[in-house]
């Protein structure tokens, strides 16, 4: 009995067990909530077009979930059965929000607004490209490599864009002005983050005062300017941008060597620290530039005295340093940004005419305050700043200049900024923008017990341009026009004596402009675009009554204008395809009255003129190839012609001085994100140093090679040899170049 009692207990356990788990199991079920999808898409609420990319979070008082958009704007989320709130949020549009309940029996369609939303000087409505490409305007964005070499500086980067020609008194850290179409250095306008850097003593701004480090990239602007830069440029606006705060905290380490005692040294620091962003760096470069040149003592027919000479007094020293920090919240945001350049260089003098003493000091702080981000539709942005430069220049052996000269000088700017934008019609954009200014120059001769008074210069710029896109965005029509209120009250000198000063003269004026411009697609990648502007530009207390080194002032120049058009074609093809990237072609005139420009005697003094008329125009060509999946062709072409049309017969006709009629620039690349090798060339025609003509600078043509190597531990080689051939070049006013140099740097990063 007991075997056969026992014998059935373990299945009636069994049975006992397994049926108190399947009840535990329904009573789970009963209590529990199942996971469903929430599922839908992304569209544009204009085109209907499907939104990638998008932040989808859905949450309750208690859970969240978040998930992203496809490249077909359809998202799915495992939620549990309840009431749940959305916020669907991506760059360039409006956050939606909306209150739904799980489960749902169709997929949701979120339909998302387009919004302006005001970035780093760029303002982004819906997906337009970076670098203007769907502006009528014509627009190079040049990157700076982070793998850039020792020796690399600010002027030699932006010779390479086309339409671009750069005048330097030599090697690293030398005096440097850009020319755009071939315009002056003063028609240019610089902008560093926004802030204009030209001043009310003119001069033009000098590139060689700017170090590389801490820029993320140039936008060259040529022929139409947009709004946010007041848009009254004769030749264009060359627009530098530091690089942003980054999120991921980041220690670089740089450092460099190259010929003629050429060193740079470097730091960056990248982070968070809470809700805010902030970037920092100190950066260093200094080179002796003692290049040997060929020298020919002044007489240019006898070849007997003719010998290889070392440049003297070229020397350079430089330290910059950056700081920006940027905090965000909702959809404004507070930017500060403070810079501070030092620089101490030796001035050589001209071919032959070694200066053994002369000394150029510079000192440039700027501090600037941003408020950008949207009200309702709109965008804005709002900034204030001050900017203080210094500089001092020591010629007491005359070597230079005309006389003994010791000045100091310093100019202190404040400047206000503010930038609305909001939407119309369709997908149209209406900008305005408005910008006070107040600027003193307050010159200090060292030699003498009378110093001229400070002069001063009120300005106050005010416009407006109108964006439109038609025929479903094919067609992009555009105009502007500004207003420009200028008062000012400034001291000259009669015959460069500084004992004999003229009275103070007040000057009030209003200069005004306009520009419209049209970009037509084409389909396929083609497009065509042109623009038509008018401007003017008063003269700058330096070309009034000039200040440094080796020129000349003269205050009865007169105000200069001028009115240009261009046109051109171009193709943008996809950036990851073999072939065709991008091909640009474009003619311009440029006819300018009471041309300001400056000439040189015979004495190697320079004094600006009003030359009656000039007509500049050309053609710029620009083409980039990947002829295999790591070689790259990079090159541009520009012919122009910068003819005086005074009404003089010894000058009509005649070029106008430096500006050459041809210039190529090609970049070869080969290699990927590890290893990279490029061969370079850039080749100048000659050009003129005088209006009639009769004093050529020789052709210039520059090979270089270099590459970069990446080894272990997040760490790159730079290595370049520049000017392979060991051409003897000369630049601005005659300035002999150096020939052929080598460098090297090392950079590393280190993760935090």
């Amino acid at each position: 009995m007991q075997a056969q009692h026992g014998s059935p207990r373990p299945n009636l356990r069994s049975g006992i067990f397994y049926r108190h788990m399947a009840f535990c199991g329904a009573l789970a079920s009963a209590f529990s909530t199942p996971a469903l999808a929430l599922s839908g898409r992304v569209l544009d609420a204009d085109s209907n077009a499907p939104v990638p990319g998008a932040l989808i979070t859905a949450h309750t008082s208690v859970a969240s979930h978040r998930t992203r958009s496809d490249s077909s704007g359809a998202f799915a989320l495992d939620l549990a059965s309840g009431n749940w709130q959305l916020s669907v949020e991506h760059l360039g549009y409006a956050t939606a929000r909306l209150r739904t309940t799980t489960p749902l029996a169709t997929p949701l369609a979120i339909r998302l607004q387009p919004r302006p939303l005001v970035m780093d000087e760029m303002i982004v409505r819906t997906r337009r490209a970076p670098g203007g490409a769907d502006s009528p305007a014509f627009v190079e964005r040049i990157a700076v490599p982070e793998r850039r070499t020792a020796g690399t500086d600010l002027p030699r980067l932006l010779d390479r864009a086309v339409g671009v020609q750069i005048r330097r008194y030599g090697g690293l850290g030398s005096f440097s002005t850009v020319s755009i179409r071939g315009s002056t250095a003063e028609q240019v306008q610089i902008f560093l983050d926004g802030v204009p850097l030209n001043q009310a003593i003119g001069g033009g701004v000098d590139l060689g005062n700017l170090p590389l480090s801490g820029i993320e990239s140039l936008d060259v602007y040529r022929g139409a300017v947009p709004a946010r830069f007041g848009g009254n440029s004769i030749g264009g606006v060359v627009h530098i941008r530091t690089r942003a705060p980054g999120a991921k905290p980041r220690l670089q380490l740089n450092a460099g060597t190259g010929s003629f005692g050429t060193r740079q040294l470097g730091l960056s620091l990248n982070g968070v620290y809470g809700a805010y962003r902030y970037t920092a760096l100190a950066d260093y470069g200094a080179s002796r530039n003692d290049f040997l040149f060929f020298d020919d003592n002044g007489t240019e027919y006898n070849a007997l005295d003719d010998e290889w000479a070392k440049r003297l007094n070229s020397d350079f020293g430089g330290l910059r340093s950056l700081f920006k920090i940027a905090h965000a919240w909702g959809q404004h945001r507070l930017r500060l940004h403070a810079t501070f350049d030092l620089n101490h260089r030796g001035i050589p003098g001209i071919s032959n005419n070694q200066s053994l003493h002369t000394r150029f000091d510079a000192r440039q702080h700027l501090v600037e305050a941003e408020l950008s981000g949207t009200l309702r539709s709109s965008g804005y942005r709002l900034g204030a700043y001050r900017l203080a430069q210094e500089n001092e220049y020591q010629d007491l052996l005359g070597e230079v200049g005309t006389g003994t000269q010791h000045n100091r000088n310093a100019t202190r700017t404040l400047g206000l900024r503010g930038e609305w934008h909001l939407p119309l019609f369709g997908s149209g954009l209406l900008s305005t923008f408005a910008r006070a200014r107040r600027e003193t120059f307050a010159p200090r001769n060292l030699l003498s017990a009378a110093n001229r008074p400070a002069s001063r210069r009120h300005a106050l710029s005010l416009g407006t341009e109108l964006e439109a896109p038609l025929m479903d965005g094919r067609l992009v029509l555009s105009g502007g026009s500004q207003l420009d209120a200028l008062r000012d009250r400034f001291f000259g000198e009669k015959d460069f004596t500084p004992s004999t000063l003229t009275p103070a003269r007040k000057k009030s004026s209003a200069l005004g402009g306009f520009r419209l411009g049209f970009r037509l697609d084409l389909g396929r990648g083609w497009s065509l675009r042109g623009h038509r502007g008018l401007y003017r530009r008063p003269p700058s207390f330096f070309e009034l009554f000039g200040d440094r080194g080796a020129v000349l002032g003269n205050t009865d120049l007169v105000s200069e204008k001028g009115h240009n058009w261009d046109v051109g074609l171009d193709y943008r093809g996809k950036s990851d395809a073999l072939g065709l990237l991008l091909l640009e072609v474009a003619y311009y005139q440029n006819a300018v009255e009471d041309l300001i420009r400056f000439a040189q005697n015979s004495q190697s003094v320079s004094t600006p003129h009003n030359i009656g008329k000039a007509q500049l125009s050309g053609l710029e060509t620009r083409l980039q190839l990947r002829l295999l999946s790591q070689l790259r062709l990079d090159c541009n072409y520009t012919y122009q012609r910068a003819e005086n049309r005074s009404p003089f017969a010894y000058e009509r006709g005649n070029d106008l001085p430096n500006a050459p009629r041809r210039a190529l620039d090609g970049h070869l690349s080969l290699g990927g994100d590890k290893h990279s090798v490029y061969y370079a060339l850039s080749r100048e025609s000659r050009h003129f140093l005088d209006r009639a003509n009769l004093r050529p600078v020789p052709v210039r043509l520059v090979h270089s090679l270099g590459g970069d190597i990446a080894v272990p531990a997040s760490t790159v080689l730079v290595w370049e040899v520049r000017n392979l051939t060991d051409d003897q070049v000369a630049d601005l006013w005659g300035y002999p170049l150096p020939g052929r140099a080598y460098f090297l740097s090392l950079k590393r990063n280190f993760s935090l």
